[in-house]
């Protein structure tokens, strides 16, 4: 792989040595992008398969084999078995995702209204809503693009997050407002960002109708579904400013996926103006409600200038 270019950022050796197929973030991919895709057997004779999609890379493998002498046979033997897997693998996961999915349920069948005094919120200065609160856990629905439930985020007082274990995440969404009573689109923009915290305060602050995707990996994936969803809409997507790390994963997310939907953008702070910490970064929840509703604001007139 890495003679034909294409170096994963993180380390991968461990995942493929269980057999399944591997999709992952290489060198050069934009951050959330997993272009890279690779598939290895140890059983008999070490072969696998890898790609990159953006690179158009794909590569047939064999131990102690030039890629170029394999048979036509032993590429569609080591192909077949490289599909086999990654079959075997979906199988298992959907089987994961559904038993989530059902736990989920169950879960929120079971919670009740959530304490405004719970120790996340109180901290965060949020009011409670499209939210329900099991013991002292408060759980954050995640929807599907048919708004069915299939996961639930977990928020501990202490500020710990854990999404369901082998639970669908990819996808999937917090909405609030997005829709009236009768399913119908809401008035207004529909803001789009990262967490419940970042998009509750903006719904708190604008009274827009708001989306979260859970992650600055998911952001992308989840703006595309709502331009699908609401294709004459006012979008804007609010970035998590994450300039305190060595790559602002935050900011570039959310400038990739307002222009693949042809989205607005607005950032807690003036791109180019300081954090009031240098080891942190800033998220909408993270300023006065003024605040917000003045960069939300200035976004619209941005895109009307």
């Amino acid at each position: 792989m890495a003679a034909a270019g294409i170096r994963p950022v993180e380390p991968i050796a461990d995942k493929l040595a269980s057999g399944d197929p591997v999709r992952f973030r290489a060198d050069g991919d934009k951050p959330g992008r997993r272009n890279g895709w690779a598939c290895l057997h140890l059983d008999g004779v070490p072969a696998g398969v890898f790609r990159h999609y953006r690179l158009g890379v794909r590569t047939v493998w064999r131990a102690g084999s030039d890629p170029r002498s394999l048979s036509p046979a032993e590429r569609r033997a080591i192909v077949a078995q490289a599909r086999e897997s990654e079959a075997r693998r979906k199988a298992e996961t959907e089987a994961k995702q559904e038993a989530a999915a059902g736990t989920a349920r169950d879960l929120w069948r079971d919670a009740g209204k959530p304490d405004p005094a719970h120790g996340y919120l109180a901290r965060k200065g949020l009011s409670p809503f499209s939210i329900r609160q099991h013991g002292d856990v408060l759980l954050v629905p995640m929807v599907d693009p048919g708004f069915r439930l299939c996961n639930v985020q977990r928020i501990y007082p202490d500020g710990r997050k854990l999404f369901l274990k082998g639970g669908r995440t990819e996808g999937l969404f917090w909405p609030h407002g997005a829709l009236c009573r009768d399913g119908r689109p809401s008035a207004g923009a529909l803001v789009i960002g990262e967490g419940f915290a970042t998009m509750a305060a903006i719904h708190h602050a604008t009274g827009h109708g708001v989306v979260a995707a859970m992650s600055a990996r998911n952001l992308g994936t989840v703006a595309r579904t709502m331009r699908n969803l609401f294709p004459g809409r006012t979008l804007i997507v609010a970035a998590d400013d994450d300039r305190h790390l060595s790559e602002n994963i935050g900011l570039q997310s959310a400038q990739n996926a307002a222009e693949s939907i042809g989205a607005l953008l607005t950032t807690p702070l003036p791109i180019g103006q300081e954090t009031r910490s240098t080891d942190s970064g800033t998220d909408f929840a993270d300023i006065a409600p003024a605040e917000i509703a003045a960069r939300i604001a200035q976004a619209g007139r941005d895109a009307d200038a």
